[in-house]
């Protein structure tokens, strides 16, 4: 309220007046503060005591110098920052990447596979050696010791052959997952660059509304000092007083709520972006002037089929159902036989194909086939083809609900675009039209001609048109940055 006093009592004359306050700039028409208004503003200051009410000021407001100084940010950084460090772009690289590596995991299982494998064991020695006796004969002849002391080494070979074309159908399956992984980080870096331009313009408003508040505010506080000084000279009604304090307190509880508006939307943004929630932010972009496209929006065509080049969300679905046909493809193999190609070589002390030498390395090879068919498996094949249709058909739904959502988003952005459009221009003339008659009010009001009350209706009227204006711009420039979402482009 100090602030708000001091930019009407101190209120430059001439055109396009700012008026300087602590800490900031209140923005004021040439028209908003009159001659009386200024001359009342001038001996409220030296009943102030002149120069020293500066001094009692100073201690009221907070030192520039020492808080943190704000951040310049324009729209454009904030969503390089956002793409850079915001969490759910991190989550969804992770997912692709897990993608990829399943696809070269369930890869790896169509390859050859080379193990090897080496083992030491010791016996206990109470294992009998094997021995007989010869008929006539009074000694007993060991025929085979026992080899305490057991070494085996072995190297083998495994080609999967049958189970080729069910691992091939899994590949392909994992391969579309993958696609459609990297298709969703793709919606999901257009999704957040959305949110974090629309937290930026809703920023601005609330930043805009903060600015036209104060100005409202000075002008009311010159106001209530006219009045009051009127009242005093009986030039007024009490009543007109009262009315002036009421506006007044009504204007403090709307920069009240402003004032937390902007709060909360430097912590949302601040918090898309990655930056400290407390660092503050300023931001330098102007809505008339940050052109977001590259194409007229009439170009969006709700009666169009969506394409993979500029629809992610359903190139992504499309990747979907395509592996999950692959799936149910590969549950159809369930019902072949399985056949390997393997081969081995064993060198081991003992070994158990050398069984007169148990105490000597010897070295052996082999290679064969090895098949095994599931004949009956209580009903697991027919579950899991079943399953594998029942989600292809969930997965074919979810395609079509959204192919229809898009369309109805698309055709939804275009006219909110173009309403968007005609209304800052509507907005426009409003503000021209609200200032002119202020301006009017106001020197009438000078004149003796028109009451307080005329004026603080004005005023109002005022501050509406301009906070109409400030909607209608960061409104425009949101419906712009939705536009290149439903496209599910960045930039």
């Amino acid at each position: 309220m100090v602030q708000a006093f001091v930019a009407g009592v101190l209120a430059p004359a001439g055109r396009g007046g700012r008026t300087e306050r602590c800490g900031g700039r209140a923005r004021l028409g040439a028209h908003s503060l009159g001659a009386t208004t200024r001359r009342a503003g001038r001996r409220a200051f030296r009943r102030l005591g002149g120069p020293h009410v500066w001094m009692f000021l100073a201690a009221l407001c907070p030192n520039a110098a020492t808080a943190q100084e704000a951040r310049d940010i324009t729209v454009e950084e904030g969503v390089r920052l956002g793409l850079e460090h915001n969490a759910r772009l991190r989550a969804a690289r992770a997912e692709a990447d897990a993608a990829h590596a399943a696809v070269r995991q369930i890869g790896a299982a169509r390859l050859p596979a080379l193990r090897s494998q080496a083992s030491y064991g010791r016996l206990s020695d109470n294992i009998p050696p094997v021995e007989f006796t010869l008929p006539g004969y009074d000694s007993t002849f060991t025929f085979q010791g026992v080899q305490l002391d057991r070494f085996q080494t072995e190297l083998s070979l495994e080609v999967p052959l049958m189970t080729q074309l069910r691992l091939g159908h899994e590949t392909r399956a994992a391969g579309h997952d993958a696609a459609a992984a990297v298709l969703v980080l793709e919606q999901e870096r257009s999704d957040v660059a959305f949110d974090i331009r629309r937290a930026y313009w809703n920023l601005r408003r609330a930043v805009e509304l903060h600015t036209t508040i104060e100005a409202a505010l000075a002008g009311v506080e010159a106001h209530l000092l006219v009045v009051r000084e009127r009242v005093e000279e009986g030039a007024a009604l009490r009543r007109d007083l009262l009315a002036a304090q009421t506006r007044r307190s009504e204007v403090l509880l709307e920069q009240v709520e402003v004032e937390n508006q902007v709060r909360v939307g430097q912590l949302e943004l601040n918090r898309l972006i990655g930056l400290p929630l407390d660092e503050p932010l300023r931001t330098v972009s102007d809505p008339g002037e940050v052109l977001t496209l590259e194409s007229p929006p009439e170009e969006l065509n709700a009666a169009n089929a969506p394409t993979e080049d500029d629809r992610p969300r359903l190139a992504a679905l499309e990747r979907q159902v395509l592996g999950m046909r692959e799936r149910v493809s590969a549950t159809g193999t369930g019902w072949f036989p399985v056949l390997d190609f393997y081969a081995r070589w064993l060198r081991a002390k003992p070994n158990p194909y050398f069984f007169m030498e148990q105490d000597r390395f010897n070295s052996t090879w082999e290679f064969g086939l090895s098949g095994s068919w599931a004949i009956w498996e209580g009903g697991r094949r027919s579950a899991a083809r079943s399953e594998a249709r029942a989600r292809l058909e969930a997965a074919e739904a979810r395609l079509q609900a959204t192919t229809e959502q898009v369309a109805v988003e698309t055709a939804r952005v275009r006219l909110e675009v173009r309403r968007a459009t005609e209304a800052v221009g509507v907005a426009e003339e409003n503000v021209r039209e609200a200032e002119e008659s202020f301006r009017v009010v106001g020197n009438q009001f000078e004149e003796g001609v028109a009451l307080s009350a005329d004026v603080l209706d004005a005023e109002e009227a005022l501050r509406r048109a301009r906070a109409r204006l400030a909607d209608a711009m960061a409104d425009k420039a949101i419906a712009e940055a939705a536009v290149l979402n439903a496209l599910g482009r960045v930039w």
